[in-house]
């Protein structure tokens, strides 16, 4: 009760203690003016003590001007008392040398979300509303465990006219974001197969999700043009190969047709499947969208994708297209599972899809994050010119920099100091060896201020001084 601890063994007074710690709440704010302390009878049997305590100490609180007692009402916090403020301590030295400029808010270029301002929040909102009171009662209940076919329908279509992907509604399964696609792919696949090949560096979660697993992880690395396959004469028995080929994170390499062909020979020969993430995949800046690794063998692909990047996060909603050989198996498992969309944003987002409205989003969004990566390429090539080298700009919504000249003795955990927050693309590595000057700077939920900003920031952080 208002967080007090008595303890009887305290050569202190029970009286003591609680006066004391009822007097400290009140002078640092806890208990404000007009708070009602609990009753005598009560307090003492929440604490196990004598009631004639709990006496003592409000008659020494009122007697001290800190509570005021009201005649069959209680005993309540008495007003006119300042709260006791305690003053932080200072910052060290170098971090109060940065420029004041930079103390306001942190620019952050880790995000990696949607610019979530231009979401279309009134269209959005009439279609669900659309769906809430036109929808069939079902959108209610459970529902189907793959996910509203409305829906499955729709993600078909337009995997169709944007991918080139052909796949029936029944092997699309609607899950609530890439991870958790993934997380389902691993414990499905975890019965059979023990290993997995990764792309190194790779993103974060899905290390966790295999390790979960216990799955043996196996670094492999990459260069521009995708994960080096050629490395390997053959799959061992027993491992999986994950792959981001459309925009590797955080590189940003896109994996070439030669190692896409050579990828789906390795996985046949072996018996295995390929877990591919299709991440930022709609947002090419040169050239149409490279067609997906699914279309090359569907039977061998797990394909991932999502409308977290392409819409907002908050809706929760991703997809999977699975070979037909495996697809009661992960229905069987997500039927175990709580973990699903709501029915009514399936509903709404199959129809905002059909009705075109996607598309022309996506179409709105690609402008605006090409106009954003240029600002920031531009930025770079003005604070830093030959010293940074941009890898990955073709598509999504973040790139890779490499930075020369960089100061021996440099702490990157002290960015936020001078005002701007990033990774490195070491934090995401199996094998750090290779990435130390290296850092992956996401710019989609930036403005162009803030963008010019950031980079002024991060040449104060990283250039000798």
């Amino acid at each position: 009760m208002f967080g007090i601890l008595i303890d009887p063994k305290l050569a202190q007074s029970v009286t003591a203690q609680l006066c004391g710690q009822l007097r400290d709440k009140i002078e640092n704010g806890e208990l404000t003016e007009g708070t009602r302390l609990p009753p005598t009878r009560k307090l003492a049997q929440t604490y196990g003590i004598a009631r004639n305590v709990v006496i003592d100490t409000y008659e020494q609180l009122t007697a001290e001007g800190y509570v005021i007692g009201k005649m069959g009402s209680g005993t309540f916090v008495a007003g006119g008392i300042s709260p006791r403020h305690f003053q932080a301590d200072p910052l060290e030295p170098e971090a109060m040398s940065v420029d004041s400029n930079h103390s306001e808010e942190i620019i952050d270029f880790i995000s990696g979300v949607p610019d979530l301002s231009s979401f279309p929040r009134k269209m959005w909102s009439r279609y669900l509303r659309e769906a809430a009171e036109w929808g069939a009662d079902s959108i209610y209940n459970y529902g189907d465990v793959r996910g509203e076919y409305e829906l499955r329908t729709a993600i078909a279509s337009h995997l169709f006219r944007t991918r080139g992907m052909r796949c029936h509604p029944e092997r699309i399964m609607i899950v609530t974001g890439s991870a958790d696609g993934l997380a389902i792919a691993a414990k499905v696949l975890s019965t059979r197969y023990h290993s997995i090949y990764l792309e190194d560096p790779t993103i974060e979660f899905a290390q966790h999700i295999f390790r979960q697993e216990h799955f043996t992880l196996v670094p492999m690395e990459v260069d521009h043009s995708g994960m080096k396959l050629q490395n390997l004469s053959d799959l061992e028995e027993g491992h999986l190969l994950l792959l981001t080929p459309s925009h590797h994170y955080p590189s940003g390499s896109i994996l070439t047709i030669q190692r896409r062909q050579l990828a789906v020979t390795l996985a046949e020969e072996a018996d295995t499947y390929i877990l591919e993430d299709d991440y930022d995949g709609d947002f090419r800046h040169k050239g149409i969208p490279v067609p997906p690794m699914y279309t090359l063998a569907p039977e061998r692909v797990i394909y991932l994708g999502t409308f977290s990047k392409t819409l907002a996060p908050g809706l929760r909603i991703g997809f999977m297209v699975v070979p037909g050989s495996l697809v009661n198996q992960f229905i069987d498992l997500r039927e175990n599972s709580n973990f699903r969309s709501p029915g009514i944003t399936q509903i709404a987002l199959a129809r905002f899809m059909m009705d075109g409205r996607l598309d022309r989003h996506i179409h709105k969004m690609k402008n605006l994050y090409k106009h954003r990566r240029d600002v920031l390429i531009e930025a770079l090539q003005q604070s830093f010119g030959d010293a940074a080298t941009v890898f990955g700009d073709e598509a999504g919504m973040h790139i890779m920099v490499e930075f020369d000249n960089v100061r021996h003795d440099i702490d990157w955990q002290r960015s936020e100091s001078y005002g701007v927050r990033f990774q490195r693309a070491k934090d995401c590595a199996l094998n750090k060896r290779y990435h130390g000057n290296r850092v992956v700077l996401s710019y989609g939920h930036l403005n162009d201020t803030d963008i010019r900003e950031g980079v002024k920031r991060l040449r104060h952080f990283i250039t000798p001084r």
